[in-house]
């Protein structure tokens, strides 16, 4: 199969395991109500709470698996942050992403937003036990550097993700999880740099230097 088709179905096999949790929850708590008899504030929370889960994710997915040019042409950061917190409101890891200077975001750009976005899920990837994940983004000089490090228990690089950031991965070493990953080092190649990744003891950190010209 053309790679350019495995990939298509590595990320709509992403999507639908990442939707249908929050979907099917709507879904159930829409039947419960229609069974009649009288509201139950207890349904209603599920479906609004699975509704926002189902809508938080879907806008992150629009930038960091479709494209970035939806994304306003000042305060990249802002919105990139607004959608990454929105993320991290679903489970144990906390995000400590300060709100950004006046220079990083000036160096921002939306492709360094679509690698962000995808390397704020990788951190939630390397977090089996929960944890928390620092996002450090820094301009200067008209380029951005970024520094994405999660700490907590167990935390470590799974062997599918660390063959996705191998520069040349191949679509046949691929799975949905680590799609996100690959994502990443192939827009940073198209811009003429890398991900940089380190790990220790219930600690891994992601980093990229984004130059200037970055669209």
């Amino acid at each position: 199969m053309p790679q350019d088709l495995e990939l298509a179905e590595l990320m709509a096999a992403r999507l639908c395991h990442d939707l249908v949790g929050p979907i099917g929850a709507v879904s159930n708590g829409v039947e419960l109500l229609g069974d009649g008899g009288p509201p139950d504030p207890e349904v209603n929370a599920l479906i609004a709470q699975s509704a926002r889960q189902a809508s938080r994710r879907l806008q992150w997915f629009r930038i960091a698996f479709g494209t970035a040019n939806v994304l306003p042409a000042s305060g990249i950061l802002a919105e990139t942050r607004r959608l990454a917190s929105g993320l991290y409101e679903e489970g144990r890891v906390t995000l400590d992403w300060p709100s950004p200077d006046a220079e990083a975001e000036a160096a921002a750009s939306r492709l360094a937003a679509k690698i962000i976005l995808n390397l704020a899920l990788l951190a939630l990837e390397v977090l089996p036990r929960g944890g928390s994940v620092q996002a450090r983004l820094v301009g200067s000089g008209g380029a951005l550097s970024v520094q994405m490090t999660a700490t907590g228990s167990g935390a470590r690089i799974p062997d599918d993700i660390q063959v996705a950031l191998k520069p040349g991965a191949s679509s046949a070493e691929l799975t949905p999880k680590s799609i996100p990953a690959f994502l990443a080092v192939r827009v940073a190649e198209a811009i003429g740099t890398r991900i940089n990744q380190s790990a220790s003891v219930d600690r891994v950190e992601f980093s990229i230097n984004v130059p200037t010209a970055a669209a």
